[in-house]
């Protein structure tokens, strides 16, 4: 699908133009998952909105279909998309090169607003809006995820990352975090003009408040016993979130506790390079039977339900939006003891907080939720603790922070 290039639109030195906005991302799911609300918003105050990202790329974690799902719906909205050859290979220099010539382009368009995701990404845009910002007045907005930088990171992430995000910060106008430990960090060190704490893009729980009533069908589809555990993770198959882990989890159960192995089925939603790998070490470990790969879902709620406990094994994380829709539909927790993880989870009862290279901690914990009787169905209800991080909270705080010092 061929998509559609922004155009025709006036400078800022027509004072009656209309507001020009950019929300832009390494790929298109970042756009798609977590920023269509800061689109929506956008649109509401005003502005017309370009939307760019890479919309092909096989570094994405979303199929290509909800991919073009996703751009023929903005471009319904009046939305521009944008095709730009972003990688997250920061090592791909002729790819990074490419696309700054794309972004030097793009933004000769003199946008009253840009608002970047993704450190190379992020990074590319701020180095060519340093003089627009300058010489326009535009606002430069830039959101970290969850910095490749924290309490724990491998030292080679901060002699990468912390000195460029420490750089651009003085070309930023509104650094947005979303997890305590980035915040402070930020507040202490970094020079953009406004730092602030929002908690993740918003969770809408009543999408994925408890469904009992579907529970038994999507169980049957898996070919679930009423008697079976299903462990649940949602996420890339890749090095960072650490798959790996639960399966290694699974054989340390196996040789402690035979009997409880036998009712236990690992279950992960989502596509990556480590697939064949994953697999292997299954085989390897004697527990290939109770791993299923079921690859890219679109039905996560009627899983959810489906699912006794969820499996958040990743090594960094943000503020993950799969361990919040999970709590949303009140499932026992397991989740590495990281900076967003504990946001959410730290003191909650019915989770646990591991560490995630520690696959017999993640086996204990599977044990002690399973045995506690916490995968009971009938009592399950949002954590009460989601309240600041609903949807409708963290649209109200993002309205606040686009609107301050606007036009």
């Amino acid at each position: 699908m061929k998509l559609d290039i922004h155009n025709g639109k006036a400078g800022n030195n027509n004072c009656l133009h209309q507001k020009q906005a950019l929300c832009i991302a390494s790929v298109a799911s970042l756009l798609d998952n977590f920023n269509r609300n800061n689109i929506q918003i956008l649109l509401e105050m005003g502005y017309e909105v370009t939307a760019a990202a890479n919309f092909h790329s096989k570094e994405d974690i979303n199929s290509q279909e909800k991919i073009d799902a996703f751009a023929k719906e903005m471009r319904a909205k009046g939305v521009h998309t944008v095709q730009i050859d972003f990688s997250r290979n920061i090592w791909k220099a002729g790819c990074q090169l490419k696309s700054a010539l794309q972004v030097q382009k793009l933004l000769k368009q003199n946008f009253d607003l840009i608002h970047c995701h993704s450190p190379i990404c992020a990074a590319l845009v701020r180095a060519e809006a340093a003089k627009y910002r300058k010489t326009y007045g535009t606002r430069v907005f830039y959101t970290a995820h969850g910095f490749h930088f924290f309490s724990g990171a491998p030292k080679r992430n901060w002699l990468l990352y912390y000195p460029a995000e420490w750089l651009f910060s003085w070309v930023t106008d509104d650094l947005i975090t979303i997890t305590k430990e980035d915040y402070q960090r930020a507040k202490k060190h970094f020079h953009a003009k406004r730092i602030h704490a929002l908690p993740g893009a918003g969770v809408n729980i009543e999408k994925f408040a408890p469904h009992n009533t579907c529970r038994g069908k999507v169980r049957a589809s898996l070919c679930l016993k009423d008697s079976d555990i299903m462990l649940f993770s949602a996420g890339e198959l890749n090095e960072n979130k650490n798959h790996k882990a639960v399966i290694e989890a699974l054989f340390e159960i196996k040789k402690a506790d035979p009997l409880k192995y036998a009712s236990l089925h690992y279950m992960i939603a989502g596509k990556g390079s480590l697939g064949n790998e994953l697999e292997k070490l299954a085989q390897r470990l004697g527990v290939s039977a109770h791993l299923h790969l079921l690859g890219y879902r679109t039905d996560i709620p009627g899983l959810l339900a489906a699912a006794d406990i969820f499996i958040l094994p990743s090594k960094r994380e943000g503020l993950n939006m799969s361990l919040m829709e999970a709590m949303a539909s009140g499932l026992p927790c397991i989740a590495g003891r990281i900076r967003g993880n504990r946001d959410l989870l730290e003191g909650l009862e019915n989770s646990c907080l591991v560490n995630p290279a520690d696959h017999k901690e993640i086996a204990a914990a599977v044990i002690s939720l399973s045995e506690k009787g916490t995968v009971m169905t009938s009592e399950r209800k949002p954590y009460s603790r989601l309240k600041k991080f609903r949807l409708e909270a963290v649209s109200a705080k993002m309205k606040k922070i686009y609107a301050k010092g606007g036009f």
